[in-house]
């Protein structure tokens, strides 16, 4: 199992499938149409490869023989801290420590560019696999920033500490 950058042209077309299943799952599991809670996927899921090759966010892939099976997205936002975003592990794929590797490497990039918090919304009930794998990585829910109007959504925080990887992220 890798996780790594979309880097070739079928990478992208890798990254951009996962986004899509990720939406679909989304709203097939919380009962809420993503597309509107979150207008800036339309702008995603339009242009995956100019979306996440602009310097303030990047996306990762996890590939197990080969097959892309996740992904998850890093946004680094202007007040310092950076957004774990998108994570989605399809589910043949899932129990197998590719979220624990997708939570790790963000935490990794977020550290190796200076920030020192991490946050992520997540919505309970439907994404509580998600949030335990959160809880196993420290991140505790917080009140300091509001989540958005879906009822369920949480939002978790975790300080980052000044050595948080020793690998480095590769394109595919």
């Amino acid at each position: 199992m890798a996780v790594c950058q979309p880097w070739s042209a079928d990478d992208w077309v890798d990254a951009a499938a996962l986004l899509h299943d990720y939406v679909d799952w989304i709203r097939e599991t919380t009962g809420f149409e993503p597309l509107q809670v979150q207008p800036e996927l339309v702008a995603e899921l339009a242009d995956v490869q100019n979306c996440y090759s602009r310097g303030d966010t990047m996306l990762f892939l996890a590939r197990r023989d080969d097959a892309a099976v996740g992904t998850t997205a890093v946004r680094f936002h202007r007040d310092g801290t950076a957004e774990l975003k998108r994570m989605f592990v399809r589910p043949e794929a899932r129990g197998r420590g590719i979220a624990d590797d997708l939570v790790r490497t963000v935490l990794c990039v977020a550290g190796a560019t200076g920030r020192r918090l991490v946050w992520l919304d997540a919505h309970r009930g439907s994404m509580d696999r998600a949030i335990a794998v959160y809880d196993r990585h420290g991140f505790v829910e917080t009140d300091d920033r509001r989540p958005g109007s879906a009822d369920g959504l949480v939002v978790m925080e975790r300080q980052l500490g000044d050595d948080e990887c020793d690998e480095r992220w590769t394109p595919c």
